[in-house]
């Protein structure tokens, strides 16, 4: 399923810092790119085990609940659950036959599309998928119903009726108005027996239930005890039969992937920002890595209600404090990939509009002005070095991910580069396993993780922006911005969008809600011989084609 920005805690780094300039850096490659080892399936053979790692299995497998929202469960996710629209090298669509015969605008303004599904896609019990799961997960999430805890309301939202035609494969969804990301949150349906009421939505995923699920693969075996889970064919998919016999996935910490990669454990796995996982991926002779320039970003969280960080002068001033660029170039340390350093907080820097805030606002790396706007805010450095104001220290809490590299780099650097302008930064451990939930508990000052995105850039605005939204981890409520991503999503020029994402993204950066690094690479190591698979940039996984080279 797609629809939302999921996020994901991996990507590791090295504490290594070159010094390097963004000028000395070349220009990240189009975000269009793929790599993949693309090949007919007719030439592959049938048949083998695909053997893959996931750093935590989690403890919920909706994919649209709070605690279900994770990069991870989705790659694991997109073997068995539908997804209505196939996604190319440019992240353009075109509806999935196996689940969508056809989608048509009807209507611009609203937007009203046709939908024909396809009759012979059915769930794992044998009932079809028709109108009623396509309701049911729109009624889920259109913020109708504030006891179901979804990660995001953004498209579902903003559509006023569902209903069927000549039978429940003919279905007609109208908009509210104009909606020109309408193919977002009409990306896929979860079965409504599954969603039904709030407690099952909630908590009714916490095991995989195959009655639940459809697509060419289902769960042969979920081990809690062993935290791997095992995916065969279906054998009720409907479409061109899987080449792979199965696909297993086993939890592998982060740090000791790139190891079990090299000791031929797995097949293929994530690098992210991991020099040391780059080099040794590069070492293995059977294997390649591939990259792919996708919409995934780090970025620094800083939560506005805890402490110091309540008042916004004082964000401003540890953004100020922070040299971005030298966290980026630390860790991407060895990769072979450029250091571009992200200032627009909805746009990347490989995206047509991008716009520098950090330039526009001047709130950007500038030590001198840090030190500054802390005076006049009436933080004055004690003997010590850290400043006080009545009494209390200027101390903020970084919270580091176990076995994540990049995190524990980016706590590092946060907490030297900090200590120049007069700022305690204690780095507190968190277990991997307990991210998702020190997240939606609000359990932290700053944390640092990846973002990962869709192919509709202003489509999921709300989500991680928006007043009362799940996904608000900086607890922000920006009325300005509620109103343009309001005006955003109605806007049908595409130009007019770009200028008032911008205006935006310039209220964000002022706000220090979310505080963007760098575009993330996706570099994936993989065993030579797999097709289909690897650096996805803006495209789709094809699961029933991905297999092995004869």
């Amino acid at each position: 399923m797609l629809g939302a920005f999921v996020l994901a805690a991996c990507g590791s780094g090295s504490t290594d810092d070159p010094g390097t300039t963004a000028s000395d850096q070349p220009t990240i490659a189009a975000a269009s790119s793929q790599d993949i080892n693309a090949q007919d399936r007719a030439s592959l053979a049938q048949g083998g085990e695909m053997k893959l790692a996931v750093s935590d299995l989690g403890t919920n497998w909706n994919p649209l609940e709070i605690d279900g929202n994770n990069s991870e469960l989705t790659n694991i996710r997109n073997t068995f659950l539908p997804n209505y629209f196939n996604f190319d090298a440019k992240g353009a669509y075109t509806p999935n036959p196996d689940f969508l015969t056809s989608a048509e605008v009807t209507s611009q303004k609203p937007t009203v599309i046709h939908l024909v599904l396809n009759p012979k896609a059915v769930w794992g019990d044998g009932s079809p998928i028709d109108v009623d799961d396509l309701t049911a997960t729109w009624k889920a999430c259109n913020g109708g119903q504030k006891t179901f805890k979804c990660a995001s309301t953004d498209g579902f939202d903003q559509i006023s009726d569902i209903k069927s035609g000549s039978d429940k494969f003919d279905v007609t969804v109208t908009f509210k108005d104009a909606f020109p990301d309408w193919a977002s949150p009409l990306s896929g349906p979860l079965k409504a027996e599954s969603i039904k009421d709030a407690k099952t939505f909630n908590d009714g995923w916490a095991k995989l239930d195959n009655d639940w699920l459809s697509g060419p693969f289902k769960v042969d075996k979920e081990d809690r005890t062993q935290k791997t889970i095992d995916v065969v064919p279906n054998d009720k998919w409907w479409g061109d039969k899987p080449l792979l016999d199965k696909i297993t996935w086993r939890t592998i910490a982060t740090d000791a992937t790139p190891n079990a990669f090299v000791n031929g454990e797995i097949d293929a796995f994530d690098i992210g920002p991991d020099p040391n996982g780059f080099n040794q991926a590069k070492g293995v002779a059977d294997a390649t890595v591939r990259k792919a320039a996708g919409p995934n970003w780090r970025h620094i969280t800083f939560n506005s209600k805890a402490g110091v960080l309540k008042d916004e002068k004082v964000r401003q001033a540890l953004v100020e404090g922070l040299d971005r660029q030298s966290i980026g170039a630390s860790d991407l340390a060895g990769i072979d990939w450029p250091v571009t350093q992200l200032n627009n907080g909805i746009i990347l820097s490989n995206q047509q509009g991008y716009e520098d805030e950090g330039k526009a606002t001047g709130i950007d790396y500038n030590v001198d002005k840090a030190k500054s706007d802390l005076d006049a805010l009436g933080w004055v450095a004690g003997s010590d070095g850290i400043r006080e104001k009545d009494g209390k220290k200027l101390e903020v809490k970084f919270s580091a991910l176990d076995g994540v590299p990049a995190s524990q780099n980016e706590a590092l650097q946060t907490q030297n580069q900090l200590k120049a302008i007069g700022v305690k930064v204690d780095i507190v451990q968190v277990a991997s396993d307990a991210f998702n939930t020190t997240l939606s508990t609000h359990a932290f000052d700053m944390i640092a993780f990846t973002w990962i995105g869709t192919q509709f850039p202003y489509a999921n605005i709300n989500q991680l922006y928006g007043t009362g939204s799940e996904s608000n981890y900086q607890q922000l409520s920006l009325p300005d911005v509620d109103k343009l991503t309001a005006q955003i999503k109605v806007e049908t020029d595409p130009a007019q969008r770009t200028v008032l994402a911008n205006q935006a993204a310039q209220l964000l950066w002022k706000s220090v809600g979310i505080v963007p690094l760098y575009q993330r690479p996706e570099l994936i190591a993989t065993k030579s011989k797999i097709a289909n698979y690897g650096a996805f940039g803006l495209s789709s996984p094809q699961w029933a084609n991905i297999g092995f080279q004869k």
